[in-house]
Order: C-alpha cells, then structure tokens, then sequence
C-alpha cells in the first residue's frame, strides 16, 4: 500500500507518519511505503495518476491548499482516496466535491488513525487497488498472478487476461509491486503474488492457475517465513471481520 501524507508542519508530519505506519502494521501491510510532501507544490510535481492508495492532506498550507491540490488529483485519479488533516471540519461542502472519504482532526492521535483506515475500508482498497505500468497501462494488483524479466521487458500474468508485456528493468517492477505487501520474489526476475499461491513445496511455489516457481535455496528460509507471515494476517483479518 503506498500513502502519500501533505503537511508544511514537519513536526505534525513526522507524527502522523509513526502513527500511520503503526496502523498499517497492524493490518499486516509491512511492506506499506509512505511518502511525505511539504507542500501541495511538492507533491504535484512528482505524482501521477494510480501511484498512491491514499492521499492525506492538511487543508491549511501556503499557497496551494489542501483543498485545491485535493481538486487537481481528482481531475486525473477517481480512485484515489483522498483525507483531509485539519483542526476543524468547516470544508464539508469542499470535501463532498473531490469525494473525501474522512476528515482526520488534528491534533491527530491513534485512534483517529485507526477509525480513519476502519472508515476506508482496508479490504475493499486491496480489492480496488489499480497500479499504473511504466508503458501508462493499468492493471489491477489483485489480478496479477507473477511477472517474469527477460532481455529488458516485464511480461505481467493476469487472471483472466492476456498477458501485458511493458519494457521495463526489473528493479522498476519491484519499487511498484513490492510496497503492495503481496509479493515477492523466489527467484532472480520473477515476482509472486502471495494471494494467488495455492501451495508451497521445499522446491517452489504452485500458482492457483497450475503455474509452478522455483525458489532458489539461498532463498528458501526467507521465502517460507514470508508466506507464512502473509498466511497469518490474512487468516487474522479474516476473523476479525
């Protein structure tokens, strides 16, 4: 899960940061990366469309606002949830026009953050969660069976769809999907989806559509307790639905 967090206080910044990555640990997404923004500014100058899950924004910073960077992200992501930090919530009216999904009032404290990812919906942005490929083309994560590296081009395997060849460096392909906390790699130019494993052997892994991936034994032990840990949040969450 990748979260962007926009806030001129770097103090309140650094803050919101430790509480959000605690929250994020606790649904099991370790591999969660947040970036911070000092500005709207900032922000806009490095982002694209479909890079972040969640936007949080202090609605009161120098010249470009919460509320009008909020307004320039819709115009070109609708998938985004986005998440107003703020000491008061007098921009309701604002917050229904770009689609905001909760007010975090500050000074914002544990509980805020966890009744603010509560009010989001975790597993419904798992389910959602688009991720755009170097060539401009979306996939949706949850559809990603692996993807395999060979001579300067990533084939991306997808359920029910054609593959998606993009030229690409392997690197590329781990900074977008390993934050996602879902995948892995067993084996140089490969990367797993743990939600599509049907089995682990002492060999590799066997896909749920029959496709089997060696693990390399210099791997093997990180791979294990890396599935294992993603097997036992999964079975987590899902009791505590």
């Amino acid at each position: 899960m990748r979260i962007a967090i926009i806030e001129d206080d770097h103090v309140q910044m650094e803050s919101l940061s430790g509480l959000v990555r605690g929250e994020l640990a606790s649904y099991g997404h370790l591999g969660g990366k947040i970036d911070a923004f000092e500005s709207g500014e900032a922000f806009l100058s490095s982002w694209r469309a479909g890079v972040y899950d969640l936007v949080i924004l202090d609605i009161f910073m120098d010249k470009l606002t919460g509320i009008e960077t909020a307004r320039r992200i819709r115009k070109a992501d609708q998938a985004v949830r986005l998440v107003f930090c703020t000491t008061s919530n007098e921009f309701a009216s604002e917050s229904y026009e770009v689609d905001a999904r909760y007010y975090l009032l500050k000074p914002v404290t544990q509980e805020g953050v966890s009744s603010m990812f509560c009010r989001l919906d975790m597993e419904a942005m798992e389910l959602a969660k688009t991720l755009v490929l170097p060539d401009g083309r979306p996939i949706l994560v949850r559809h990603v069976l692996y993807t395999d590296y060979f001579n300067h081009v990533v084939t991306v395997y997808l359920k029910g769809e054609e593959p998606r060849r993009v030229r690409t460096s392997q690197m590329e392909m781990e900074r977008l999907l390993l934050p996602c906390g879902c995948f892995f790699s067993p084996i140089r130019g490969i990367l797993i989806n743990f939600h599509e494993v049907a089995k682990m052997t002492e060999e590799g892994f066997v896909l749920s559509n029959g496709k089997f991936i060696h693990i390399t034994r210099r791997k093997y032990r990180e791979a294990k307790d890396a599935y294992t840990r993603f097997r036992f949040e999964k079975m987590r969450r899902e009791v505590e639905r």
